[in-house]
């Protein structure tokens, strides 16, 4: 004795069944940062090109949750012109647990990457200059990369309402000149089940 399987949208479909029993389905499969990019929840976060003038440590990117769900950050990007009079070739990238503030900051807008969608973000998000600095905060990483390259880091770093994350910048010994950008994509991610 058999049975239907019918579609709950009363156009009368049924499902199939292939010749070793098992159900005919068809599925798309996309990641959750695709997903919410097409449910307006995915946000590019950035400065502009801010110059370094000296070869000290320099604040450069802040953001804190404000949101009731959580925000992830998939992955950073910097990248920076060539350093003058800056030797090694490299520079420094900290990463800061909850700093409470940032000097001679300038607020930013995060930028939905769904261009259709009128969400944005509600978190407190702004860029540094030379020279700028943090309040608070535990160095939770440094990294080095090379000047003159597209650097990207993955991180998938989970910030829960009210946490924070502060980058700095720590040019090359010998450096009075150095433009440099840094960026993250991310995610609200809200709970679907």
């Amino acid at each position: 004795m058999g049975f239907n399987i019918e579609d709950g949208t009363g156009k009368g479909y049924t499902v199939g069944v292939s010749s070793d029993n098992r159900l005919l389905a068809s599925s798309i499969s996309e990641t959750i940062f695709q997903y919410s990019a097409e449910e307006g929840d995915a946000y590019f976060l950035g400065t502009p090109l801010v110059t370094l003038t000296t070869a000290g440590e320099n604040a450069v990117f802040f953001l804190e949750n404000n949101e009731d769900d959580t925000i992830i950050l998939e992955n950073f990007f910097t990248t920076a012109t060539t350093a003058s009079g800056g030797s090694p070739n490299m520079y420094g990238i900290n990463f800061y647990k909850n700093p409470t503030a940032m000097s001679v900051a300038t607020a930013s807008v995060a930028l939905n990457q769904n261009f259709g969608s009128s969400n944005t973000l509600d978190a407190t998000l702004q860029y540094g200059a030379s020279g700028s600095a943090f309040t608070g905060g535990t160095l939770a990483a440094t990294l080095y990369v090379p000047v003159g390259q597209f650097n990207e880091i993955p991180a998938n770093l989970v910030l829960e309402k009210g946490s924070s994350v502060g980058v700095s910048i720590t040019p090359p010994a010998g450096n009075t000149s150095m433009p440099v950008q840094f960026g993250a994509r991310s995610i609200i991610y809200r709970e679907l089940y």
